[in-house]
């Protein structure tokens, strides 16, 4: 290393680099459900895991705790997400508000290139779902939810949904681990895009509210199937 110029100073990992790394990949385990429901997060052992400190560690829980999908239980630690009945359908009516908004506005908005995308993320979904691959399928079904969104041209609306986005893609994936569930939203999806082909507004806003209503019963059965116990992650 000895004809390594002195003067490159480039070579450092930021600590925001690791900090963001470990925010990610943390944030991956819960949303994959390889952290499930009311799972302590140990500090120590993901620390070891992912080769570094316990402080990036501790900061990514702090951030994914404000973002909803961790549990901070005083006295306890740190656990992954768990849900209430009441916090279900809260989360679902709020989520039913905004979205068929969105889809309203995006009606209005979309051209025909944009609409065109859609069906593209559409098939890209569909397609994902039938070959097995389902966290593809989970990725796309936001995408498909988020290019929506993109074309109410809402800023506040965007953020909105932006804040719900980590709650929402947990209850997805739980929600698709229920027998039929994913399989259920290709009809809905098909007709969401129908109607934005057709210039349907009102088709298009009931087909949402029917997509998310769908979502959140399977959810709730998912839910009430979990194991609450809390086991060392």
């Amino acid at each position: 290393m000895e004809s390594l110029d002195p003067s490159v100073t480039d070579l450092e990992i930021p600590t925001q680099t690791v900090n963001q790394r470990a925010y990610e990949r943390l944030c991956e385990l819960i949303l994959s459900g390889r952290v499930r429901f009311g799972e302590r997060l140990d500090e120590r052992i993901l620390a070891e895991r992912m080769k570094i400190s316990r402080t990036p560690i501790r900061e990514a829980i702090g951030r994914l705790a404000t973002e909803g999908i961790v549990e901070r239980r005083p006295y306890q630690g740190n656990f992954g997400r768990s849900f209430t009945p009441l916090q279900i359908r809260n989360l679902y009516e709020v989520r039913k508000e905004l979205e068929g908004l969105a889809v309203r506005l995006a009606i209005e908005n979309a051209g025909q290139e944009e609409v065109d995308e859609l069906a593209g993320i559409i098939g890209e979904c569909h397609i994902a779902l039938d070959e097995g691959r389902l966290l593809d399928f989970e990725r796309l079904d936001q995408q498909f939810h988020s290019h929506i969104a993109k074309l109410s041209r809402n800023d506040t609306l965007m953020e909105c949904l932006e804040n719900l986005r980590l709650k929402v893609q947990l209850a997805r994936h739980y929600s698709n681990e229920t027998p039929d569930a994913a399989r259920r939203t290709v009809g809905e999806r098909n007709a969401i895009l129908q109607a934005f082909r057709d210039k349907d507004t009102e088709t298009a806003v009931a087909q949402i509210r029917l997509h998310i209503q769908g979502a959140s019963e399977a959810f709730a059965v998912r839910v009430s199937k979990e194991d609450w116990s809390a086991k060392s992650a």
